[in-house]
């Protein structure tokens, strides 16, 4: 029995050795395939950190320009408050000369014509 043993079982070990070489390649792929991904997945996060960083340069960017712009708002409100109150007061003394002209023709009018 042992002579016949021998070539079946060479024979069942030459028929494993494709079927164990195709699964060996298999692995391999998955395993290259599993590297390629982990691989585009670092450039896509490292791309990701690229634009994280330029964003956050463009939103502290964005609040400095904003932090000018409501300084350069507070200062035009107060520009224009002074030149209210500026305003308001000539028209005061426009309406105190009017009534001082308007005075002195009535003084005119009745007391020299």
């Amino acid at each position: 029995m042992d002579g016949e043993s021998q070539p079946l079982l060479q024979q069942q070990q030459q028929q494993m050795v494709p079927q164990q070489d195709s699964y060996m390649k298999s692995r391999a792929e998955a395993l290259q395939n599993v590297e390629s991904t982990i691989h585009e997945l670092g450039t896509i996060f490292n791309q990701l950190a690229t634009l994280v960083s330029q964003q956050g340069e463009i939103a502290i960017r964005i609040d400095e320009n904003m932090d000018d712009t409501l300084a350069n708002v507070e200062g035009a409100q107060g520009q224009l408050l002074k030149y209210l109150n500026s305003i308001s007061s000539n028209r005061w003394l426009m309406m105190k000369i009017f009534f001082v002209l308007i005075f002195f023709l009535m003084v005119f009018l009745f007391f020299v014509a």
